[in-house]
């Protein structure tokens, strides 16, 4: 049995000596980067589209005539489609463990099989006949997008003086790409077609297989997983146990791991708050789940759509200024001003709905609010408990932390639920978005302590205390 492992090995070893030999082209470097692009436009316009064309998905697989989003026969199938659809979020617990994979058998494979898993998965909503192909396909969804292995692949391929730019301008073409759900809505969506809907999905699911078997075919693997992955294979048995134990013996106190990790952020004070603080906030992005279903209660279809074109632009520009702020203001004082700017967004939002100030507005605001919610939600979950963290806890609290704060959306989702039989859905969002964002702006300025300038070598349990 040892002898076949080794000959595996062996065999691998060879296999990866060749590719990091390998002459690769004077515009590989381009060449990758749009492909990976493209791969962060797939999975931004999966993220999305389903709550974008909720509305018009429920009208014809629930065969609802009256085509009005604050009938009982809307509420009913959303009473079906929304408890399973959150449910389905558990899929982020097995998510780390999937990632994980990708350390023993490479990037290359995984961004393959994220990339063709979304387009399978748009393809399964896109052929839906039933309500419970409707629910599978979103399963599949949910589940391969939060892998982003893209950015993996970006980080371990782009020049190190550059990484964070070459990240940063993929993301914010993504962002902006997400314009194209409301461009294929135009193209698309008829009233009086109730499986339009289901075209709108038409591009992305054959973009999504192509540019994903393609990545198989004609991206290489990374840099930084070959030579680790060599560097591990070249030390043997013996030599592999040694560095175990010296990794071991050079580790921090502070060791890792998940229930480690969940004892220290309830004993710690900074990090206890700030999960508090990401779990109240996470709690209102529940209304990016709904948000077209207030746009189709106030506005035509094509208004709609002109809605989705606008609101990414904004959104866009919300997550540049953002990320230029964090590094001058600090992370507390961007996390307020995040935070206000989502909850006023999401207010002039509904008014823009209710009142009819028309997409342009609606879309604008909307816009500005989630830029808002999702960049103060990334600083809550990433930055700020990565630089609360020591070294040798800091990557089992960030993967942890983040599924506790992330478990916030059930308390929005369920509310939401319960609140919508009774009320219209813009309602709803005010009763729960607005206390929520509030308690969690008030934790963050009274109990969470600034990180901007901590030293992340020598951040301690003390540290903060």
């Amino acid at each position: 049995m040892n002898s076949d492992k080794t000959a595996a090995e062996r065999k691998e070893l060879e296999r990866l000596n060749r590719i990091a030999s390998a002459p690769k082209g004077a515009h590989y470097l381009l060449f990758v980067m749009v492909v990976l692009t493209i791969i962060y436009i797939v999975d931004e316009i999966t993220s999305n589209v389903n709550a974008a064309v909720q509305p018009y998905a429920l009208f014809d697989l629930f065969s609802i005539t009256s085509r009005d989003v604050n009938s009982p026969e809307y509420a009913k199938a959303i009473n079906t489609v929304a408890p399973i659809s959150l449910a389905s979020n558990f899929l982020l617990i097995i998510t780390p463990f999937y990632k994980a994979l990708s350390d023993r058998y490479g990037r290359r494979l995984f961004l393959m099989l994220n990339t063709v898993g979304m387009g399978f998965g748009m393809l399964v909503v896109m052929t839906s006949s039933s309500v419970a192909q409707y629910i599978l396909g979103m399963f599949l969804m949910m589940f391969f997008t939060p892998n982003d292995m893209q950015v993996l692949y970006i980080m371990e391929t782009a020049p190190k003086e550059k990484r964070a730019t070459y990240c940063f301008v993929a993301k914010d073409i993504a962002l902006v790409s997400v314009s194209l759900i409301g461009v294929l809505s135009r193209v698309f969506l008829r009233e009086d077609v109730p499986e339009s809907w289901k075209l709108v999905y038409l591009v992305p699911v054959i973009a999504a297989l192509a540019v994903g078997f393609a990545s198989w075919f004609f991206v290489k693997e990374t840099p930084v997983f070959v030579e680790q992955r060599r560097a591990w294979l070249s030390l043997g048995e013996e030599g592999r146990r040694a560095k175990l134990e010296a990794d071991r013996k050079n580790a921090t106190s502070e060791s890792g791991g998940v229930f480690r990790a969940i004892k220290y952020i309830f004993v710690t004070p900074q990090l206890r708050w700030i999960f508090i603080a990401g779990f109240l906030f996470f709690s209102t992005t529940v209304y990016t789940s709904y948000y077209s279903t207030v746009l189709e209660g106030s506005m035509t279809t094509a208004q709609v759509a002109t809605a989705l074109v606008i609101y990414p632009f904004f959104n866009g520009i919300s997550t540049i200024l953002s990320g230029i702020f964090s590094d001058r203001l600090g992370r507390k004082k961007v996390c307020i001003l995040l935070g206000s700017t989502a909850l006023a967004g999401l207010v002039l939002f509904i008014l823009a709905c209710r009142l009819g100030w028309g997409p342009a507005a609606a879309g604008i605001a909307y816009g500005i609010s989630i830029g808002g919610l999702w960049s103060m939600s990334d600083t809550l979950i990433l930055t700020m408990p990565a630089e609360s963290s020591p070294s040798g806890m800091r990557s089992s609290v960030m993967g942890t932390i983040s599924v506790m704060i992330g478990s916030g959306m059930f308390v929005g989702n369920i509310l939401f639920i319960i609140l919508q039989n009774f009320l219209a859905k813009d309602v709803v969002f005010l009763i729960v978005c607005v206390p929520f964002m509030v308690l969690s702006l008030i934790v963050l300025m009274a109990k969470v302590k600034e990180t901007r300038d901590v030293d992340l070598e020598n951040v301690t349990a003390d540290t903060f205390r």
